[in-house]
């Protein structure tokens, strides 16, 4: 029995379907619009026209597929013709602006009291947000889950909510396994304080961001992990948790130490080349390679033997050996050659796995009694061929554990054995170039001496020529032979000082003397001999005491007052000045003459160098070099400053005593 509804009951109902926020219609049999509410009009964005306009009052409608609807086939129309399962569909209304929103269909038939169905009441429910909030959510899970890393969601207390493929991956767990669990669980014991110190931040509102730690596996493997940890909150702002992306960068850190181990390497064979390129003992350029060498190589004893001859040019098998403990530890670092050639015979690098199988090997690493050395069980082996293939020595690395024995650089140690080898070719050439320039100095020392002996017996007959009764232009050509005779004693001793200098002879004779006064004594002597030339000296008054060989300082002055009257042919004036400290004397003389260039003063101090465009001057180029020693054996410095056409000043200082 049907409930008949009062006058006022239909006021009421009205006015609550006009009020209703929820947008709803009245259509009649026909399908025509006959009422609207405002939540309608403004979800459609229009008002449709009443009694004209069928089914909505949206511009279309179409299904969630895109596909459009005929109105006839609309829930709507449905309902009315009393289909059933028609309530509560979604379509899709296309808006006034060009929009859309996606609906649920409510459509309720309209009975009589006879029971005719005289129209339909519709009612919409937009659902636009939530099915856009839905396709989000839906995206964000499938991120979540396809994603590499481990990301994982937590309450502030640590228990975990969600879980994806990746932190199973990672981890070890599934998710139905760490679900309600603490993060505890994936935390070593010794960094639980991490987590409270993470807590803590998140409280705070703070994000954590690429924070590298410790966690562990299910299976109790501890793994290098980077976090970025972002607090959770709820629709009010609170926050109720945090999110954990977390990436395993086990593989990052190896890549990071292959780098590291390669950038070692490279950096090992740099300090093996340079060490060879600047140092000539050859026993220190091995014992700095096989240092270094084993140390890379994480070998537990480095052994390098290598033939070397001594002064008298007999050769003899030496060797080098680096160890962790003590050197000394190792007594029996004998090896005879054939058996070196027994080994390498037809190969590069040999593998001794066991070392108990090569008695020859094995008796390499023994060691005295008491020893703290490690055992050696494994030794690799790698010749050491001259530039001719020949075999001149061999390394042996011995190593106590297996594991890095089986991982250890063949590569870099064929490298470095080729540095050892170079550096004993090397070595024998320096031997070769040392016997020859010993040669050559005895030979300039025998030649100077040998040619002195008829010098100083034709400067006498000179002198008693000299003396005796000749005519002007006999007496003139016979000073022309003195004075070329001087020049040539004087190359013969610069020679021979050359030699001397090489050999490590030149010999010193400390006095104390005034050197303003050994500076006035040898202008005084140019200003005899000197026709072209005026020599001013400045600064004599003061204490210019020093300990030095006088002779070889006066050898000094001379050759640069020599070349400032020689590089200076348009010029009349040099000059010479004194300066003096506490700690040292300095002398400066300086010319008007031609000057030189930057690249020309570089040059200057050099073996036999002489300036461009000079060569018609007279001299082998050696007195500023012989200057240059003599300085500086005396703990002095020497030097120049000079520009082109507009002279040079060539100076020197030595400590006061020695």
């Amino acid at each position: 029995m049907k409930k008949v509804y009062s006058e006022v009951d239909n006021v009421v109902f009205r006015d609550l379907f006009f009020a209703s926020p929820i947008a709803s219609y009245i259509c009649n049999v026909e399908g025509f619009v006959t009422v609207v509410n405002d939540a309608a009009i403004a979800l459609w964005g229009r008002e449709p026209e009443i009694g004209k306009e069928k089914w909505s009052g949206a511009f279309a409608i179409s299904s969630v597929d895109g596909r459009p609807m005929p109105l006839e086939k609309s829930p709507m129309a449905r309902a009315v013709i009393g289909q059933e399962g028609v309530s509560g569909e979604e379509i899709v209304i296309q808006r006034s602006d060009g929009t859309q929103r996606i609906v649920l269909v409510f459509p309720k038939p309209i009975h009589t009291a006879a029971g005719a169905c005289i129209g339909v009441c519709t009612t919409l429910v937009d659902i636009t947000h939530y099915k856009q909030y839905e396709e989000r959510q839906a995206a964000l899970s499938e991120i979540v889950q396809s994603s590499d890393d481990a990301i994982i969601s937590k309450k502030l207390d640590g228990t975990i909510l969600s879980w994806n493929a990746g932190a199973e991956r990672i981890f070890g767990y599934s998710e139905h396994e760490i679900i309600g669990k603490s993060i505890y669980t994936l935390i070593p014991t010794y960094l639980r304080s991490e987590e409270e110190t993470i807590i803590r931040e998140i409280r705070e509102g703070r994000k954590v961001d690429h924070y590298q730690t410790i966690r562990v596996t299910k299976s109790g493997k501890e793994i290098p992990i980077s976090l970025t940890i972002s607090p959770m909150r709820n629709k009010q702002g609170q926050i109720i948790g945090a999110s954990k992306i977390a990436r395993d960068i086990s593989d990052k850190i190896q890549r990071e130490q292959t780098i590291q181990f390669h950038a070692q390497k490279l950096e090992t064979l740099h300090a093996i080349g340079k060490v060879i390129s600047e140092k000539l003992d050859t026993h220190s350029i091995i014992q700095t390679v096989i240092d270094s060498t084993t140390h890379l190589a994480s070998a537990d004893v480095g052994l390098c033997f290598y033939r070397i001859s001594d002064d008298q040019g007999h050769t003899s098998l030496s060797v080098a050996v680096a160890a962790h403990g003590n050197n000394n530890e190792y007594y029996n670092l004998h090896l005879d050659e054939g058996i070196i050639h027994a080994i390498f015979a037809g190969e590069d690098v040999v593998k001794f796995d066991d070392v108990c199988e090569a008695a020859h090997v094995l008796s390499l690493f023994d060691t005295k009694e008491g020893a703290k050395a490690p055992r050696i069980r494994h030794c690799l082996a790698i010749p050491i061929r001259s530039g001719d293939k020949l075999l001149i020595g061999a390394m042996f690395f011995g190593y106590a554990q297996s594991d890095v024995f089986k991982t250890a650089d063949e590569d870099m140690m064929r490298s470095i054995a080729l540095l050892v080898a170079v550096t004993l070719d090397n070595a024998r050439l320096l031997e070769e170039v040392n016997a020859l320039n010993l040669k050559k100095n005895e030979f300039i020392a025998l030649a100077s001496h040998e040619l002195k002996t008829p010098l100083t017996t034709i400067k006498g007959y000179l002198q008693i020529l000299e003396r005796s009764e000749i005519d002007q232009v006999g007496r003139r050509f016979l000073t022309k032979a003195l004075k070329q005779l001087e020049r040539i004693n004087a190359l013969i001793a610069e020679l021979l000082d050359i030699s001397k200098i090489e050999a490590g002879k030149l010999s010193f004779h400390f006095e104390r003397f005034d050197m303003s006064e050994m500076v006035l004594d040898v202008v005084e002597t140019f200003h005899f001999s000197s026709q072209t030339h005026t020599i001013f000296v400045n600064n004599v008054r003061g204490d210019y005491t020093v300990v030095a060989d006088r002779q070889r300082m006066e050898q000094v002055i001379i050759n640069l007052i020599t070349n400032a009257i020689k590089y200076s042919p348009d010029a009349n004036n040099v000059y010479v000045a004194l300066e003096s400290s506490v700690h040292e004397v300095s002398v400066q003389v300086k010319d008007e003459g031609m000057g030189m260039s930057r690249d020309q003063q570089e040059k200057v101090f050099t073996r036999f160098y002489q300036v461009e465009g000079t060569s018609k001057m007279t001299g082998l180029g050696l007195g500023l070099y012989l200057s240059k020693e003599i300085i500086e054996r005396h703990g002095g410095h020497i030097g120049v400053n000079s520009e082109l056409g507009k002279g040079s000043t060539f100076y020197f200082s030595i400590p006061r005593g020695q």
